[in-house]
C-alpha cells in the first residue's frame, strides 16, 4: 500500500475514509462483483482490520518489514488452493477496473502476467497472472511490481484514475465522487438531494448542510455550524458552534473548534493542509483542531465540558446561577465591570476568555 499523508497520521489515504468508506474497501467489494472469492490485502492493515463494516471474504496479511514477501507467501498459499488467475493490485491509485476484461485480454492473449497501464504507458500497479506462474509472480513481487520476468502485452486501461497521492489527490476524489463523474457513492442515507446522513451522524438544530454535502457516521455538527459546497464530514467527526467548513475535508476522529472558517483544506491528526496555497500546518491548540479519542465512552466524556468545568461541577465551585428569569433580568451585567478585570482575565494566563468578552463574525449574507 502507498499514498502515505501527514494529515492521515502517515498511513496509506486508501486506507481512510472517504464519503464513508475506504477505498481499499471499495477496491475489494468491485473485485468480489467481478467474480473474485477472496481479497487478501498486505501491508499496513491495523486501520482496516479495526474498520466497521468489513466486505465478506476480505484477509488481512500485517506486514511485519517484509510485505513482498508476504505477498509472494500469499500467492503460493492461492495457488496450491486451486485457484486459475490471481489478481494483484497495489492499494494507492483509485481506479474504476474492469476485472473481467482485463481477464479476458489476459487468457485471450495466453500471457504469463498481464500489467495494466494507462494511456500513457505508464504502470497502474495492478496485474493479472496465472497461478501456475510462480517463478513469474515471485519475480515481480522480488522487484516491486516494477518489473516483469519476460515482456508480456499490457492492457491499456482508458477509465477514471485518481493517484491519491496527497491531500490534493483526496479532496479531488471527494468531489468527483459527489458530482458523479467518480463512481464512488456516499455510504449513507440522501436526506435530501445531493445530501448524505451517515448512520448515527446528528445535524443539530440550527445548523445547515447545502448540497453537495456528506455527514459521516456518528459525526456531529454543532448549532449554528454550516457544512457546504463539496464538503465532507467523515465518520465520528465533530463541527463545533459556528464554524463554516466550506469546499473541505474533515478527517475521521477529528474536532473542529467553535467559530472558525475552513475552506479549501483538508483537517485531520491536528493538521491543516491549505490546498490553494500547498501549505499544511500542525495545529498545537486542541481548541482550534484536535484528534477525538475512538473510544465511545472517553468522547462522551469529554464532550460533556471541560476538565476545568467538570471538575467545578463535581466540587460544587460554580458560581449559583439565577434561578428564575426575573432573578436574571435584575442581576447586573457582566460587560459593567470594570475594564480592570478585563486586563486581570489577561495577566492571569487563563486560557478561559472572559465571561464579558463578546465576538462577532459575519458570513457572506447570511
Amino acid at each position: 500500500m502507498d499514498g502515505t499523508s501527514s494529515v492521515s497520521a502517515g498511513a496509506p489515504l486508501a486506507t481512510i475514509d472517504i464519503l464513508g468508506r475506504p477505498i481499499a474497501f471499495r477496491i475489494a467489494e468491485r473485485m468480489k462483483r467481478f467474480g473474485v472469492d477472496t481479497v487478501y490485502m498486505v501491508g499496513q492493515v491495523d486501520t482496516l482490520k479495526n474498520a466497521p463494516a468489513v466486505p465478506a471474504d476480505v484477509q488481512f496479511v500485517a506486514a511485519d518489514g517484509a510485505p513482498w514477501r508476504d505477498c509472494e507467501d500469499v500467492f503460493s498459499e492461492v495457488a496450491q488452493s486451486g485457484a486459475d488467475l490471481v489478481l494483484v493490485q497495489r492499494i494507492g491509485p483509485y481506479l474504476e477496473l474492469d476485472y473481467e476484461d482485463l481477464i479476458g485480454l489476459h487468457l485471450d492473449r495466453r500471457n504469463r502476467v498481464t500489467p495494466v497501464c494507462g494511456t500513457s504507458g505508464d504502470p497502474l500497479g495492478v496485474f493479472c497472472i496465472s497461478a501456475s506462474r510462480r517463478n513469474d509472480a515471485a519475480f515481480l513481487f522480488r522487484h516491486q511490481l516494477q518489473e516483469s520476468r519476460t515482456p508480456c502485452i499490457g492492457y491499456t486501461y482508458r477509465g477514471y484514475c485518481n493517484p491519491l497521492q496527497s491531500g490534493a489527490d483526496l479532496r479531488r476524489l471527494t468531489l468527483d465522487a459527489l458530482n458523479g463523474t467518480a463512481q464512488l457513492p456516499p455510504a449513507g442515507r440522501q436526506i435530501r438531494p445531493g445530501v448524505w446522513l451517515g448512520e448515527g451522524a446528528r445535524i443539530e438544530r440550527g445548523a445547515r448542510v447545502l448540497a453537495p454535502a456528506f455527514i459521516g457516521a456518528h459525526a456531529v455538527v454543532h448549532p449554528a455550524a454550516v457544512i457546504t459546497r463539496f464538503s465532507s464530514v467523515e465518520h465520528h467527526a465533530e463541527i463545533d458552534c459556528g464554524t463554516v467548513i466550506e469546499d473541505a475535508s474533515v478527517l475521521p476522529y477529528t474536532y473542529v473548534g467553535a467559530g472558525l472558517d475552513v475552506a479549501h483544506s483538508v483537517v485531520g491528526n491536528q493538521r491543516l493542509l491549505n490546498l490553494p496555497r500547498n501549505v499544511e500546518i500542525e495545529i498545537g491548540d486542541p481548541k482550534l483542531v484536535r484528534t477525538l479519542s475512538e473510544h465511545a465512552p472517553i468522547r462522551a466524556l469529554s464532550a460533556l465540558a471541560s476538565p476545568k468545568r467538570l471538575l467545578q461541577n463535581v466540587l460544587g465551585l460554580r458560581k449559583p446561577q439565577p434561578a428564575s428569569l426575573p432573578a436574571a433580568v435584575k442581576a447586573p451585567s457582566a460587560a459593567l465591570k470594570s475594564p480592570a478585570s478585563l486586563r486581570a482575565a489577561a495577566q492571569s494566563g487563563d486560557s478561559e476568555f472572559p465571561a464579558n468578552l463578546m465576538v462577532a463574525r459575519r458570513y457572506g449574507n447570511e
